[in-house]
């Protein structure tokens, strides 16, 4: 059996019981052993793409909260928990549960809005809200692919 330091504290408990009772059967099959194996070898893994994708979310948000403080930074006078709280943190939390169309049509219009007053010439509306989209998440793709081949058939 896999040592159980693989593993969320949250499903340790439940790994342990069922590692004890597979051990305790007699009459385990070394392939019912092992598909246990395989499937604590699965959870691991996607436990592990799991941290990685959320790595870059946390790197974002973090960003996030240091460019939000940066740019009022000229208006603290002194930093508080109800600061932090209620102007950093609940933003943030407002930008996540924000849908992404929300941030590409309110690009579109700040676009639309500098070339108006800079005389340029107008783009065809919905251009950059669409090219900002697949841009962003193409970016997202290639930084979140999988680092790690596809299960193959074993047969």
């Amino acid at each position: 059996m896999l040592p159980l330091f693989y593993f969320p504290i949250m499903i340790e408990r439940q790994v342990r019981i069922l590692s004890d009772y597979i051990s305790r059967q007699n009459n385990a099959t070394w392939r019912e052993k092992q598909a246990f194996n395989d499937l604590v070898n699965h959870c691991e893994m996607l436990d592990s793409n799991y941290k990685d994708k959320t790595l870059y979310l946390e790197r974002l948000a973090s960003w996030y909260i240091d460019h939000i403080f940066e740019l009022n930074q000229d208006h603290i006078k002194e930093i508080s928990w109800e600061f932090f709280k209620h102007i950093l943190l609940d933003k943030l939390a407002i930008v996540l549960n924000t849908p992404s169309q929300y941030n590409y049509n309110s690009l579109e219009n700040n676009i639309l809005g500098l070339d108006i007053q800079n005389g340029n010439k107008l783009k065809p509306y919905g251009s950059v809200s669409r090219a900002s989209k697949l841009l962003i998440k193409d970016i997202i793709v290639n930084n979140t692919k999988d680092k790690y081949e596809p299960i193959k058939d074993r047969l």
